[in-house]
């Protein structure tokens, strides 16, 4: 009998220690899920996640980012547009007849339709399942600028002045002056283009040469961009108010732009060193490399000595 009770008492107590033991053992609930998905979104990926540095392919295009066009702002487009012999009325006649013609295009529907549904394919989930699958960094920038007679240009976006809240357009702000464009849509992104602001700011203060920063906040969802411009006057509060001149916000989608200037994932940032003509001489993506860094600042030290050529 007493040995029988000692083994139940034994067993009583392990099963006693064992419920301790689970309770004090983190719960997978939805508590936890909520946590684990809220740091997840605001946090970059970690460094299991992220690709190793010299496993990282080079830039794409060669480096070479941009259209081959010349950009124009748009009253220059304005101006071209009033010299024409062609009368405003056969523009329009001509408009709504290719208009017209799209819409009965059989072809032209289905083409239309196919780009929908890679909109949808790959829209922000797909974006963020590709920085949690490869990392904040999915190509290294080159080693040296692209040549001026092989550059490609920057093409022209029209926005909204931080400072003045009027349109302003970028080609404006760009010709004549050696610029680092700096572009990000999150908060994410914003803490990565940082990485190369921080270090050019300290050597070529704004407001203060030929050389500048400027800042491009892009907003395509519409229901984001309506929050952004509510929060203009935080942005004007937090943003050093000399950067105030050169900072653009952009409500408006730039899809036909994020091929030629590799910006298909939107949570990432992009800067862009571009020179007096508008042409872009080189590019970095995600968080900034020390090599990145200092291919930077001895390009843009390079074109300050050339006159930005």
């Amino acid at each position: 009998m007493l040995a029988s009770a000692s083994r139940s008492r034994s067993t009583l107590v392990a099963a006693v220690a064992s419920c301790r033991t689970m309770r004090a053992q983190p719960s997978i609930g939805p508590t936890t899920a909520r946590i684990s998905a809220r740091s997840f979104m605001t946090q970059p990926p970690t460094s299991e996640n992220t690709t190793e540095q010299n496993s990282l392919p080079l830039s794409p295009y060669g480096g070479r980012f941009g259209v081959p066009e010349q950009p124009m702002s748009t009253k220059s487009l304005a101006l071209n547009q009033a010299n024409s012999k062609r009368s405003p009325f056969s523009k329009a006649k001509e408009g709504v007849k290719s208009k017209m013609h799209d819409w009965t295009d059989e072809k032209k529907n289905l083409e239309k339709r196919k780009e929908l549904l890679d909109d949808f394919q790959s829209g922000y989930f797909a974006e963020f399942s590709e920085i949690n699958r490869t990392g904040s960094k999915l190509w290294k920038a080159t080693t040296s600028m692209v040549n001026a007679d092989k550059a490609l240009y920057m093409p022209n976006i029209v926005g909204t002045s931080l400072k003045t809240s009027e349109p302003i357009e970028l080609v404006d702000v760009l010709r004549g002056k050696i610029s680092l464009l700096a572009i990000s849509g999150t908060r994410f992104g914003e803490e990565q283009i940082e990485t190369y602001m921080k270090p050019f700011l300290s050597k070529w203060p704004a407001g203060t040469s030929k050389v500048q920063l400027v800042e491009l906040n892009i907003q395509e969802n519409p229901l984001k961009a309506g929050l952004v411009r509510m929060m203009v006057p935080f942005v004007k509060k937090t943003l050093p108010e000399e950067r105030h001149t050169n900072y653009i916000l952009h409500y408006k989608s730039i899809k036909h732009l994020k091929e030629p200037l590799s910006m298909q994932n939107s949570y990432l940032g992009y800067v862009f060193l571009i020179d007096g003509n508008c042409k872009i001489r080189w590019g970095a993506h995600g968080p900034a490399l020390e090599a990145e860094v200092k291919t930077l600042l001895d390009s843009v030290q390079r074109l300050s000595e050339r006159g930005g050529r």
